[in-house]
């Protein structure tokens, strides 16, 4: 027979799971409730477990959360227990940096409500200067760039594959002909089979852009009074949704090319400074303040690899000499000369 604390160890791993049941879903609510502590333990290891086994798949799931926090579930006293939580926290927190070098994934528990517990859901997110790669239930890959979060139920694979982005996210999706793969973003959703596609939809931007890279994707606006029909995108073709226009253009691209942010490249085409500058500043975690109206009006095509220094970028890009640029902590002001 298990003892207490083995019967609470398997809750917690059925939870992290998915496969904890309503009567099973009441008891550990209570367990909760009965200790702020198990709170604490509760949390350290919802981090642990989206950040080590998002990439995962379930094979040795058990055996590997057995090993990292079995021993948390032993009779010891609560600053004992602390003082362990930390100490195998720490060790994993080392090798969560190796595995995903930028980027923060964590687990966000559900609300209760009465003697109910809502989903939990998985939410990636990656902070300005930084990205992160996450491998989801269906095997689908997705790289979430700087300033973006990509957020999934924990359901997700058993009767559909939905997600919610925000920023911009680059898919290779796993083919399932019985579960459609749905990205949603602020004013419109991209249903596909299997394929490759990225996504830029950050809220600051005047555009929302679906990329196609390969296979095909059915792209929807929210706003059906105004854009009734789905377009159909072939490979090498991008939608640009402008919100401050309404209008929806789409046009003939090197697919490639569109997620060459994920080795670093900032590639920009008919892009005024202004458009550049939001990239530079997710991308290098800095923000731009521009004292230049000509500058402002400036319209440039080209690439940047991902061993260019931000200094280096603005030397390329001020070619006739006629900015100047000051950079204080994490602010940079660029003028007329």
């Amino acid at each position: 027979m298990m003892t207490r604390n083995e019967h609470i160890e398997e809750l917690l791993f059925s939870y992290f799971a998915g496969e904890l049941t309503g009567d099973q879903g009441k008891e550990l609510s209570d367990w909760l409730d009965s200790d702020e502590e198990n709170k604490k333990v509760l949390f350290e290891m919802a981090d642990w477990w989206a950040t080590a086994h998002v990439p995962l798949f379930a094979s040795g799931r058990k055996a590997d959360f057995e090993k990292h926090f079995g021993s948390l579930m032993q009779p010891v006293s609560r600053k004992k227990q602390s003082r362990r939580l930390w100490s195998i926290w720490g060790k994993v927190a080392a090798v969560v940096l190796l595995l995903l070098s930028v980027g923060v994934t964590s687990y966000r528990l559900g609300i209760r409500k009465g003697d109910d517990v809502q989903l939990a859901y998985f939410e990636t997110s990656a902070p300005l200067g930084s990205q992160s790669k996450v491998v989801l239930p269906d095997h689908s890959v997705v790289w979430v760039n700087a300033g973006s979060s990509l957020r999934y139920s924990k359901d997700f694979n058993k009767k559909n594959r939905e997600i919610h982005l925000e920023g911009e996210a680059y898919f290779e999706v796993a083919r399932d002909t019985l579960k459609p793969f749905v990205v949603r973003s602020e004013a419109l959703s991209v249903r596909v089979l299997g394929t490759r596609f990225n996504i830029k939809a950050y809220k600051d931007d005047q555009t929302i852009d679906v990329s196609l890279v390969s296979g095909k994707v059915n792209v929807s606006l929210d706003d059906k009074a105004k854009h009734k029909e789905e377009v159909e995108l072939r490979p090498n073709r991008m939608l640009s949704f402008n919100k401050k226009t309404d209008r929806v253009e789409v046009k003939e691209i090197n697919g490639n090319s569109a997620y060459d942010w994920t080795n670093g490249t900032l590639r920009f085409e008919g892009k005024s400074f202004r458009q550049i500058a939001r990239d530079l500043e997710r991308k290098y975690n800095i923000h731009i303040r521009i004292e230049s109206k000509t500058l402002e009006k400036e319209v440039y095509t080209g690439s940047f690899s991902g061993y260019y220094t931000l200094d280096d970028i603005f030397r390329e890009i001020d070619v006739e000499h006629k900015y100047v640029w000051k950079q204080q902590g994490d602010e940079i002001w660029i003028k007329d000369k």
